[in-house]
């Protein structure tokens, strides 16, 4: 298994947590490579220039003249990509003490699924006015459940009448998405579906034991989220025969597996597999050598069925489930152990890239300014000393990070303006 974490850069935090920075009259970022999630290669020896939030040109450095006002960052043997969407946390339960470690490891957009409305709203307020550094934060706000011990962010569900009114009331408070968990009544599920439609509203499913994932493909979800839901659905839904973990997994794999990857991809369902959390919160859940060794030939079966889906043609996302915490998910790190689970998966590098910046805005409907590194986009940008195509663990190689046109990670003094050049 691909495994490995930034450990000097939590370090690094405690010290001196990202400030943040007014945008500059321009900055140019020179001499960079730049990997912009379209191409399978760098483009080398190239100039990119922003101005208040967004690119405003880019070019080969020979040729791109540099404003006069700029403040410069020499990109000099180093690489360029777009921020990195998380597209499974919650914020409210990480609290803003994530948001630091957010920035620093280069996550410029978040989708919050399960939260406090009030206490993410004025986060987003915070962010957009530069009173706060942290990613663009799109939520659905609380859980659409059924009834559970832990109440708080959740609406407990039991009825299709309240599944309506629930989904009209998240949509007048203008709720991003909707996101449904493991325990809402299959009755409310169906109905939850169709007002949504009505709504326009995208529904993120943590699939509840009495669907079939085909099931939730069908009535129109826009994403599935957790791997690990594929089986326990198999094993515990309605009239469910498998008996054992290998054989709910079954449903997922050979002939099976194809028809389940050809209805999502009919569909146009997205799946966020979350494998780095999957990994924290159950292959090391106990401290028992014997049942982590078993989990850990669970957890490998599992990447191998996030694989064969990519391979099906079914589009990822990646999540971290940050927010967690018994789980002890690491804010933005396990993006990155995402990444690398993603390849042991059998994706390339640039395809795992791809699942955590260009994926993310086609899913959102976003890509006329996000996901990749173009003049008109908005300039979220993380800067790399090492090169994520060659190996994906380089993508934790992080230098600066950009969002909005903001330096806001680190704080760095060398960048005085200086002379323009031809």
């Amino acid at each position: 298994m691909i495994l490995g974490v930034n450990l000097l850069l939590p370090l690094l935090l405690l010290a001196a947590s990202p400030k943040t920075s007014a945008p500059s009259a321009s900055i140019a970022i020179t001499h960079v490579a730049v990997i912009d999630a379209t191409a399978p290669s760098p483009r080398p020896e190239m100039t990119v220039l922003l101005s208040g939030t967004r690119i405003t040109a880019m070019g080969p450095s020979a040729q791109t003249a540099v404003p006069r006002d700029a403040r410069v960052i020499d990109g000099t043997k180093k690489f360029l990509i777009p921020g990195l969407w998380d597209m499974h946390v919650h914020l409210t339960d990480a609290t803003a003490a994530a948001f630091p470690m957010l920035v620093a490891h280069g996550i410029s957009g978040v989708r919050d699924l399960g939260g406090n409305l009030d206490s993410l709203d004025r986060w987003r307020a915070q962010i957009a006015s530069g009173k706060r550094d942290g990613p663009l934060i799109l939520r659905a706000g609380p859980f659409l459940d059924g009834p559970k011990d832990v109440t708080e962010n959740r609406l407990a569900i039991t009825t299709p009448e309240a599944a309506r009114r629930a989904v009209d009331s998240l949509a007048a408070r203008g709720v991003d998405l909707l996101k449904v968990h493991n325990a809402l009544p299959r009755e409310a599920f169906f109905a939850l579906m169709s007002e949504a439609r009505k709504r326009h509203l995208p529904v993120a499913i943590h699939l509840p034991q009495n669907l079939s994932a085909a099931e939730a493909s069908d009535s129109g979800a826009a994403s599935l989220e957790h791997i690990e839901t594929l089986i326990t659905s198999a094993a515990y839904r309605p009239g469910a025969t498998a008996k054992t973990w290998d054989e709910a997994l079954a449903e997922s794999q050979g002939e099976a597996g194809a028809k389940l990857f050809a209805t999502f991809v009919r569909n146009h369902t997205w799946f966020d597999p979350t494998l780095s959390a999957y990994y924290r919160g159950f292959v090391h859940w106990e401290n028992d050598p014997k049942k982590v060794a078993k989990r850990r030939i669970a957890m490998t079966k599992l990447i191998d069925v996030t694989g064969d889906m990519h391979r099906a043609g079914v589009q990822l996302l990646t999540g971290s489930d940050l927010g967690e915490a018994s789980r002890g998910i690491l804010p933005g790190a396990d993006l990155h152990q995402e990444l690398a689970m993603l390849v042991e998966a059998g994706l390339t590098t640039q395809e795992a890239l791809q699942c955590a910046t260009l994926n993310p805005v086609r899913f959102l409907g976003m890509e006329d300014s996000l996901g990749t590194i173009a003049p008109g986009k908005r300039a979220d940008l993380v800067l790399l000393n090492s090169n994520p195509l060659e190996n994906i663990n380089n993508s934790r190689t992080i230098e600066a990070v950009i969002l909005g046109g903001r330096l806001v990670f680190p704080a760095m003094p060398s960048l005085a303006p200086q002379a323009a050049r031809k």
